[in-house]
């Protein structure tokens, strides 16, 4: 295994383009774009952020406005389900609510590049098997809304 480090932005895009991981820097924001689960249905965006604490990898799913009611009730089953994440609604006034899936892995102790790629691989399949289930359960959209080839200027 390689020696520890607290990564830097350079130093984890590095890690990333090793571990064959597709990213993209929008540019308006801090976070590195994920592409992966684009093609998901219900998915607005993914993201993986540097934070003074850890790595925070985010993805937003779009949750149809009818379905908020029943998918509060099943957030306790849904953080038990997939418990390497952290599941959590949002909802605001002017926007379509989302379901906010999050991974974090801590940095204080130093990561190795394997720990990294590790990481965002199970955060994102978690995050896949999370988006089907919902979909089964019909909370999400299931058409994609609008063009999903870009991170949406809302989400900055």
């Amino acid at each position: 295994m390689a020696e520890l480090q607290i990564p830097d932005r350079a130093l984890l895009e590095r890690w990333l383009r090793d571990a064959r991981v597709e990213f993209e820097d929008c540019g308006r924001c801090e976070g590195l774009h994920l592409p992966l689960l684009r093609s998901v249905e219900g998915v607005i965006d993914s993201r993986l952020f540097l934070e003074r604490y850890g790595l925070l990898l985010t993805t937003e799913l779009e949750i149809r406005p009818m379905a908020l009611l029943p998918l509060s009730a099943d957030l306790g089953r849904l953080n038990m389900d997939y418990p390497t994440v952290k599941v959590f609604l949002d909802v605001a006034d002017d926007a379509i609510p989302q379901l906010v899936v999050a991974g974090v892995l801590p940095t204080s102790a130093g990561l190795a590049p394997e720990q990294v790629s590790a990481f965002v691989a199970l955060t994102l399949e978690e995050t896949r098997q999370l988006a089907g289930d919902c979909l089964q359960l019909d909370y999400l959209f299931a058409e994609p809304q609008g063009d999903r080839s870009g991170a949406s200027p809302a989400l900055h």
